[in-house]
């Protein structure tokens, strides 16, 4: 999917459109690896030995991470419709950190899920792949997130706002 930026400049804008473009492909691509890492984690749980409560917990985390990365590709339109509408580099920034926050807290969620399993390798051998699968997809998403929020930190350096994450 193609994300398109309106090409014109508009002077109400103190935010470069190019920057904007960056943040809104870095969010796109972050929103597919929590997909594609929910999707393949879902592929291989049935391979993994642990707990039902683990299990559980990993489906609901899987389920959150497809969920969000449509909720984050809806974003992703309101704020291509709002930078075309003249919308200020204020309000941009604030919609952009929103966008992250939301990442983050899938994030947050799923790190608590790695130290979960972190455990319980400890005490049982056997959850290690358990405990690999999900740490190296949130390796992955961790990653991608990074990426993004070093364009939305930069994007919004540049403008002069100041940032709430």
């Amino acid at each position: 999917m193609s994300i398109i930026i309106n090409v014109r400049r508009l002077e109400a804008h103190t935010i470069d459109e190019s920057a904007v473009h960056a943040v809104m492909t870095d969010v796109h691509s972050c929103a597919l690896v929590m997909l594609e890492s929910a999707t393949y984690i879902q592929s291989e749980l049935a391979n993994v030995r642990m707990s039902e409560e683990l299990r559980l917990q990993i489906e609901q985390v899987c389920t959150a991470l497809v969920g969000i990365k449509h909720d984050i590709i809806s974003e992703l339109f309101e704020l291509e419709e709002l930078y075309g509408s003249e919308a200020s580099a204020s309000v941009i920034c604030s919609r952009i950190d929103r966008i992250v926050q939301r990442i983050q807290d899938e994030i947050t969620r799923m790190h608590q899920l790695v130290m979960d399993l972190e455990s319980a390798s400890k005490q049982d051998p056997a959850y290690g792949f358990a405990y690999v699968l999900i740490s190296e997809s949130a390796t992955n998403i961790l990653n991608a997130f990074n990426r993004t929020r070093e364009a939305a930190d930069s994007l919004c350096a540049e403008a002069g706002e100041t940032r709430n994450t």
